[in-house]
């Protein structure tokens, strides 16, 4: 039996064993993974819930303490004397607020106003010490709104501000201060209002409480307010986003929005989606008779709206991350594996041990009948391997391939220790050997680093002459001298065949044998086979010689047909770009020639209106005094005058003549703009208005931004600079403003299409137009639009022709390309776009207003907003 049929059967024993122990190991494991990990999702999805109700239960314990404190200070005996007018009360009251203050450690501010709002006693707490106020630093905080929701309190009310920053002098108080106001109004012995008492709680020892529940936990805890804006929990930067104008798009609901969909829409849960686990619940600290409402974002500014005590809540959210859910229970699946591995092996090794003895009752058997059949099988291989090796080196056309093939199946057909091939230079009289392929045996790793035949001049001269060399043992053999047979033997070989390649186009190559660990007789089949193989291999090098010159050739062409295939594109493009061309321009003359067919009978008729108009009331005023000098008219008279109603038409017709001019004079400002667009009479560069041609370009679409019954309609904002006259081809240049503003709006009405109503009324779609003057030699247009903007993608191919993002039909992807070549080559300025998805999109017109100043960069440009 041979090692390789030993060999599977082995493996086939050791498997049909080791297989099904294996596998029921693993089923074994596998079952007590999932039965740890379903045991370990429920103790965390446990702990979660029992970690929110316990934050719910501490937030609103620490408002019922504070409410406590509240009633407590509102009723002490200092204060009721102060309301009784008993003289110098306010240092006792003073006294008995710093104590308070000072070992309740919770209150930024403890303090009593009058009515007024200026405040009689005031205790602050700096740097962990309580400070009375003195009196002349006293102040009035009538403007606050947390004094006005206060005072108009009933006896018992309790007013409690929203969780928010502390406001001094217009700014948030930096650093941060977070800040809850519990307010009561205080009420004398007849039962009149005289002012309020206010505790400032330090609402970051709430905040520090809610985190140090969280703070060994594996969970994230966070602190909402109703709008989903981070109290605590998020980043530093995340958090309070309510009062910085900067951060007003940092919420919960941005970050999470699969998860604020239900945690907003519900009272408290626990879900799992592919952003973590979310347990929550909706926290209430108010109770009845405790008023609150929206507060103020300014420090003067009222309160917006009141609120009852059950839309005063906060939302309580642990999040316990995708990597959090899986690290322990990888953790365990780890451990579990090792356990997996240790077994498997030691099943390994017994499957083994019992395969290996039971195959080795079978190899006896088998090696008897293999021996007769392999002494059959030995005289064919010869004949296969040449067969196969012929085959290799005919059907590959890579010559490396082919001298790789050559050496590596001449070793095996061989079993020797190396074999190589060389090719063989000759300069004047000296021969030099490069080793272009060898293959050696498996255990033979040290290369020779020396060339046999290079060494020996006796091989090298019977090499130049075709000669093939065979050494059954070099050490003994005659042909060499003694001085080559001690080279060869210090070099290590001990049997060495060679025969020459010599190709028809002249190059010389040989394939050399060696055997260096034992003698290796060459017998004559052998010397045959590597002739044969010498035959053949100088066949293929022609061919692959060929082969290789067809394919430079073939590159050649191909490089031809690509630039020919370019040239075809570049005739095409001019094509379009042609074809556009003389599209606007036949436009234009078509413009041009409606306006001045359109202009002479409007003159006619604008300049007859004044006449008629004058006639109409001198009939008017003679028909008046015909009344009045005809006082009985005829019957049939006044039943004409009924008839037609001569009271209105006096009244109506000088109204009717006055719309007439009207709609004249409409007609006259849009013949006026299409001639100034189509500037046919300016068809050489001349000094021009650049408002007059946005402003036809404007009056010409006008119909695509007014608002319609299918149309929100585009609100476009002049910002106009104050710019010379500019030398240029105005029609040309309109042309530019044309395409711009045209994108723009079909842009916008894109967007639109996908936007609700509602969206389109908080953010009307606009087109900002701007002009400013540059360093004094050159001017800007920028055309800008509230769009859904562009990517980079887009950006990086915008002025390429044929380049499209419309709808096939819709658009020919030309204008911007033209565009582009009418200001960088026609005016020598230069255009580009500033544009993020989502921001819009801004277009930049830059040109010199005379074209002897012509820009440093007169080329496009795609640029991002940073």
């Amino acid at each position: 039996m041979s090692p390789q049929i030993h060999s599977r059967v082995l493996i086939k024993s050791f498997l049909t064993v080791f297989l099904p122990l294996s596998a029921l190991v693993g089923v074994v494991i596998g079952t007590i993974y999932y039965q740890q990990v379903q045991t370990e999702k429920v103790l965390l999805k446990t702990n979660e819930l029992r970690k929110v109700d316990l934050q719910t239960k501490v937030i609103s314990g620490d408002f019922h303490l504070v409410v406590s404190d509240l009633m407590v200070i509102s009723k002490q005996n200092e204060l009721e004397r102060i309301l009784d007018g008993v003289d110098r009360q306010e240092q006792a009251l003073s006294q008995e607020f710093l104590l308070i203050s000072g070992y309740k450690k919770l209150y930024d501010q403890i303090r009593f106003l009058d009515r007024s709002g200026k405040e009689v006693v005031r205790v602050n707490f700096k740097q962990g010490e309580p400070v009375i106020v003195p009196e002349e630093k006293l102040q009035v905080q009538a403007k606050r709104y947390w004094f006005n929701d206060t005072l108009r309190l009933n006896q018992g009310q309790v007013f409690v501000s929203p969780l928010d920053l502390n406001i001094e002098r217009g700014q948030v108080e930096q650093p941060l201060k977070p800040m809850i106001r519990f307010g009561t109004p205080v009420f004398d012995r007849s039962g009149q209002k005289r002012g309020i008492v206010v505790l400032n709680y330090f609402g970051a020892k709430l905040l520090d409480n809610f985190n140090q529940a969280f703070a060994s936990a594996s969970s994230q805890g966070m602190l909402l307010n109703a709008d989903g804006y981070w109290l605590k929990g998020a980043k530093p930067e995340d958090e309070w986003g309510f009062m910085f104008p900067d951060r007003k798009n940092r919420t919960f609901g941005t970050a999470f929005p699969q998860a604020w969909q239900q945690i907003s829409q519900q009272e408290s849960g626990q879900f799992q989606t592919a952003e973590g686990m979310f347990t929550f619940t909706t926290v209430y600290p108010l109770v009845e008779g405790q008023k609150s409402s929206t507060g103020a974002g300014q420090a003067f500014a009222p309160s917006q709206n009141q609120i009852d005590p059950k839309s005063y809540h906060w939302k309580i959210v642990s999040w316990v991350s995708p990597e959090t859910l899986t690290t322990k229970s990888n953790r365990f699946l780890s451990q579990l594996l090792l356990l997996y591995a240790g077994l498997v092996g030691l099943i390994g090794i017994g499957s083994w041990l019992l395969a290996k003895a039971s195959v080795n009752r079978q190899m006896a058997q088998l090696e008897l009948k293999q021996s007769e059949v392999e002494l059959r099988k030995l005289v064919e291989r010869e004949k296969i391997l040449k067969t196969r090796l012929s085959s290799q080196i005919r059907n590959s056309l890579d010559l490396n391939t082919i001298l790789s093939t050559v050496v590596v199946e001449v070793r095996q057909l061989l079993q020797i220790d190396r074999c190589q091939f060389f090719w063989c230079h000759q300069e004047d009289e000296s021969i030099s050997l490069e080793l272009s392929q060898q293959a050696c045996a498996p255990d033979l790793t040290e290369p020779l680093g020396c060339s046999p035949i290079q060494n020996v001049e006796a091989l090298s001269e019977a090499v130049m002459q075709g000669n093939l060399l065979c050494f059954d043992d070099i050490a003994t053999d005659s042909w060499l001298d003694f001085k080559s047979r001690n080279l060869l033997v210090t070099l290590g070989f001990k049997s060495l065949l060679t025969v020459s390649v010599q190709t028809q186009s002249g190059h010389l190559g040989v394939i050399v044998c060696e055997h260096s660990r034992e003698l290796r007789p060459w017998s004559d089949d052998e010397i045959e086979i590597i002739r044969g193989v010498a035959d053949q291999l100088a066949i293929a090098i022609d061919q692959a010689q060929l082969y290789n010159q067809s394919r430079a050739a073939t590159a050649a062409a191909t490089i031809q047909a690509e630039q020919l295939n370019q040239v075809l594109h570049n005739l095409k493009q001019t094509q379009a770009q042609l074809i556009q061309t003389e599209k606007m321009s036949s436009l234009g003359q078509l413009v041009a020639g409606v306006a001045h067919e359109i202009n002479n009978p409007v003159n006619f008729i604008y300049g007859n209106l004044t006449h008629v108009s004058e006639y109409t009331l001198g009939l008017l005023e003679l028909v008046e005094l015909y009344q009045q000098s005809n006082a009985h008219s005829t019957p049939e008279v006044q039943a004409h005058i009924e008839a037609i109603d001569l009271d209105f038409m006096a009244e109506d017709l000088p109204k009717i003549l006055v719309s007439m001019k009207m709609g004249a004079n409409r007609i006259r400002e849009i013949v006026l703009s299409l001639r100034n667009f189509s500037r046919l009479d300016e068809a050489d560069m001349k000094p021009v208005n650049i408002h007059e041609g946005i402003d036809s370009t404007l009056l010409i679409l006008q119909n695509r931004f007014k608002q319609t019954s299918g149309n929100a309609g585009i609100q476009i904002v002049k910002e106009y600079g104050d710019i010379p006259l500019v030398e240029c081809y105005a029609g040309q240049l309109n042309q530019v403003f044309m395409n711009l503003i045209s994108n723009a709006i079909d842009a916008l009405d894109s967007y639109n299409s996908k936007r609700t109503l509602e969206e389109i009324e908080a953010k009307p779609s606009q087109i900002v137009i701007r002009t400013e003057l540059r360093n004094l030699d050159r001017i800007t247009v920028q055309i800008a639009d509230n769009g859904p903007g562009m990517t980079e993608i887009v950006k990086q191919r915008l002025f390429d022709p044929f380049f499209t993002t419309k709808a096939a039909g819709k658009g020919t992807g030309l204008g911007l390309a033209i565009s582009a070549q009418i200001v960088t080559e026609k005016h020598n300025g230069a255009i580009w776009c500033i544009s993020e998805t989502g921001q819009g999109a801004e277009f930049w017109v830059e040109i010199p207003i005379k074209q002897s100043s012509k820009l440093a960069t007169a080329s496009t440009a795609t640029l991002s907003i940073i």
